[in-house]
């Protein structure tokens, strides 16, 4: 193993970590999404606090920091925008989710919801989250996705005053070091980073946005198209160099029982249609964790590979959808903003796109 930086014990190091954990929170709820039929046998229904928006409680001058930051990110208000149809063919609209069940998340606004009914097709990440079986089998399939190299254990990937540490955080959630030893950081991350009470909810039958979409579609007799694979999406995930992946395993852990008072932030963020303070906010709320080294390299990382060159492959696969005309397309949120969000790619090929909400 390469040593980053001068090795710390993880309660030292779980500040300069926690933002790189938190930036990486859109992609693994991706991956916990895509996996949710193999974490589910896996685990109870836990009991569960909602949590609370921290937002309105940080400093004036910290506020007004976040604002400054997320005024300029291209595209960082709305969660809806129309796309303006060629030769003829109808309006399509994109439209960001959040991969939860949370009610505040599944209640669209009026103009999300009249531009899904009038839409004569739905485009969604993928479609294979309909299909657990499915899902759980390309799982099994691909164990280079999910398991470590040959001879290679988790606690490989952290320096050796750092061992016991992280062996004895892991058996304190129930996931002792000897029985997930051989699992790629990134898979367990996934399975820790999903609230208690998003669990709880999906152990009662609740689906996520992205599903109900799915659903709903079905019933309207849409048609309905995927823009990846699950197997893409965890091979974009699985990407990340090991070393980098259990960092993010060891902020995860350390900030684990703040993540529904985080969760609850986001979500008001989400429903007020501030994607572009998204980010920022997580990162204050972390501190002093964006001048370490190992985190920068994390959130570099993640934000290269499974947001940003998503966002070109998914821009260029929903084209011939766009082309058709009436297409509801449904995306993470935070695929949208950004110089290299969607919204931005789809205009540098020379579409139409305006706000709609």
């Amino acid at each position: 193993m390469t040593q980053m930086h001068r090795a710390r014990p993880i309660t030292e190091r779980a500040a300069d970590a926690a933002f790189a954990a938190l930036n990486a929170v859109p992609a693994l709820l991706c991956a916990a999404l895509v996996l949710a039929p193999v974490f589910a046998s896996a685990q109870e229904a836990p009991a569960c606090d909602e949590g609370t928006s921290l937002y309105d409680g940080l400093p004036q001058e910290l506020r007004a920091a976040i604002e400054h930051e997320a005024a300029a990110v291209p595209n960082g208000e709305g969660r809806l925008f129309r796309i303006t149809g060629r030769d003829g063919a109808a309006d399509s609209f994109l439209f960001g989710t959040m991969h939860l069940s949370d009610p505040a998340v599944l209640a669209l606004p009026a103009p999300a919801q009249a531009a899904f009914e009038t839409a004569g097709q739905l485009v969604v990440e993928t479609t294979e989250i309909a299909d657990e079986a499915g899902v759980a089998a390309a799982v099994l399939a691909r164990p280079d996705l999910t398991l470590l190299p040959a001879g290679t254990r988790l606690t490989d990937l952290v320096a050796e005053p750092e061992r016991a540490e992280l062996e004895q955080a892991l058996a304190g959630i129930g996931m002792p070091a000897d029985a997930v030893g051989t699992l790629q950081p990134w898979f367990l991350t996934a399975g820790l980073v999903v609230p208690p009470c998003e669990l709880a909810r999906q152990a009662a039958g609740e689906t996520v946005l992205d599903l109900a979409f799915l659903r709903r579609a079905e019933e309207d007799g849409k048609s309905v198209h995927g823009l990846e694979t699950a197997v893409e999406q965890l091979e974009a995930i699985a990407s990340m160099p090991l070393d980098l992946q259990a960092e993010n395993l060891v902020a995860t852990l350390a900030i684990r029982d703040r993540l529904p008072d985080i969760f609850a932030t986001m979500i008001a963020l989400y429903g007020e249609g501030r994607i572009g303070a998204i980010t920022p906010t997580v990162e204050h709320l972390a501190p002093s964790g964006s001048s370490d080294a190992a985190s920068l390299a994390v959130t570099a990382g993640f934000e290269d590979r499974v947001v940003t060159r998503r966002n070109h492959v998914m821009a260029e696969r929903m084209a011939p959808m766009l082309d058709e005309g009436g297409a509801f397309v449904a995306v993470g949120a935070l695929h949208l903003p950004g110089e290299e969000g969607i919204v931005e790619l789809l205009r540098a090929k020379g579409r139409e796109v305006e706000r709609a909400d």
